[in-house]
C-alpha cells in the first residue's frame, strides 16, 4: 500500500481498521520488485515508472460538474490523469464503462468491466437489531444522502411516497443516511455503515431483513451496492429504469421510470399489498445476488494485474 508524505507506517493503525486485516505493506513508494500500481480509488493520484491499474467506479464529476471552476479542477483532476496515463482502467458496469468512454474517450480495449461482489454477511435472517422506530412497523427502506446527493431522486420517491398514502396511513420511510429531509411519514435512521470500512454492518444489515423493499429511485446509479445487499438478504428492491441499475438487478427487481411519480406509487402499493410480489422478487432477488461474488471479483482483478507483469 502506497501512502504519500514522510512516515507512512504512521497511517497503517487506520488501514488496519479499514480493511479489517494486517496482511499489507505501507511504503511511500513502489519497490523494484513491483510489477505494477493499482489505484482502487476513482483516479491515479501520484506518478509511478510501473503500469499503472485505476478503478474508475464512476464519472460523477463529469456528469454533475461542480460549480465552481476550483472545485471542479481539484475533482476531475485525477480522472484526466486515468484517461492519459493508466495501462488499464477497471470499472464496474457496462453502463459505467460507456460513461467512461463518452465522457473521458477511453477506449474499450483499455476498459476491464469487473462487478463488485456481496459480503456473505448480507444474508436472510430475523432483524434482531431494527431502531425503535421501525419496530413492529411495516417500512420502505432508502439509503443514501437524499440531500447532498440531488441524483438519488429522493424527492421524486417522496412524491410517490405521499400519492400512495395521502392520508398517512401507509408504511413509513426509513432513511438511512447521514442526513434525513424532516417530513410526514420519513424515519431517519442516521448513518448505519457502509462498504468502506471492514466489519458487519448489523444496522444496516437488519434494517434490509426487517424492509417491505429497498428502494432507489436514483436516476444515475454506476453500480447501486444496496440493490447487491439488499437482494442478498432476501428484501425485495424497487429500482429506477435508469443507469446500471437494470443491468445489476436484471428481472429480479421492480422498475419504475425515475421521472413518473404515479408509477412509483403504483409499485410502493403493490409491494405492500401483495405478498405473493414479495415472495416472488425475495427468491429472485436471492438468486442473483449468488451471482456476484467477490472472490471471482479478486481473481478478474489479479488476472488484469497478471496482463501488465
Amino acid at each position: 500500500m502506497l501512502v504519500r508524505g514522510l512516515l507512512p507506517a504512521r497511517r497503517r493503525a487506520s488501514y488496519e481498521r479499514a480493511l479489517g486485516s494486517e496482511r499489507f505493506r505501507v511504503a511511500s513508494r513502489a519497490g523494484a520488485a513491483s510489477d505494477c500500481v493499482w489505484h482502487p480509488a476513482n483516479g491515479t493520484f501520484f506518478a509511478s515508472s510501473l503500469p499503472n491499474v485505476v478503478t474508475i467506479h464512476d464519472a460523477v464529476p463529469f456528469r454533475y460538474p461542480a460549480a465552481e471552476a476550483k472545485r471542479r479542477r481539484h475533482a476531475q483532476g485525477p480522472f484526466l490523469r486515468s484517461a492519459r496515463t493508466a495501462a488499464r482502467v477497471i470499472t464496474v458496469s457496462q453502463f459505467a464503462a460507456r460513461e467512461l468512454r463518452e465522457l473521458l474517450g477511453i477506449p474499450p480495449e483499455r476498459v476491464a468491466v469487473i462487478p463488485h461482489g456481496v459480503e456473505a454477511s448480507f444474508s436472510p435472517g430475523a432483524p434482531m437489531t431494527l431502531p425503535d422506530p421501525l419496530r413492529d412497523h411495516d417500512y420502505f427502506l432508502f439509503v443514501g444522502d437524499p440531500i447532498r446527493e440531488p441524483r438519488k431522486n429522493f424527492d421524486l420517491l417522496y412524491d410517490a411516497f405521499r400519492r400512495a398514502w395521502p392520508g398517512g396511513d401507509g408504511p413509513a420511510l426509513g432513511v438511512a443516511g447521514p442526513r434525513a429531509p424532516e417530513r410526514a411519514g420519513i424515519v431517519a435512521l442516521g448513518d448505519l455503515g457502509d462498504d468502506l470500512v471492514a466489519g458487519i454492518p448489523e444496522r444496516l444489515r437488519d434494517c434490509y431483513r426487517g424492509a417491505l423493499a429497498l428502494v432507489i429511485p436514483s436516476y444515475h446509479e454506476t453500480f447501486g451496492m444496496p440493490m447487491l445487499e439488499a437482494m442478498a438478504c432476501g428484501t425485495p428492491v424497487i429500482a429506477a429504469a435508469a443507469g446500471s441499475l437494470p443491468e445489476v438487478g436484471g428481472g429480479a427487481a421492480l422498475y419504475a421510470a425515475p421521472d413518473d411519480a404515479g408509477a412509483w406509487a403504483k409499485a410502493l402499493a403493490m409491494i405492500s399489498e401483495s405478498t405473493a410480489l414479495r415472495e416472488r422478487l425475495r427468491d429472485g432477488g436471492l438468486q442473483r445476488a449468488r451471482e456476484f461474488n467477490w472472490d471471482e471479483s479478486a481473481q478478474r482483478h489479479l488476472d488484469v494485474f497478471r496482463s501488465l507483469a
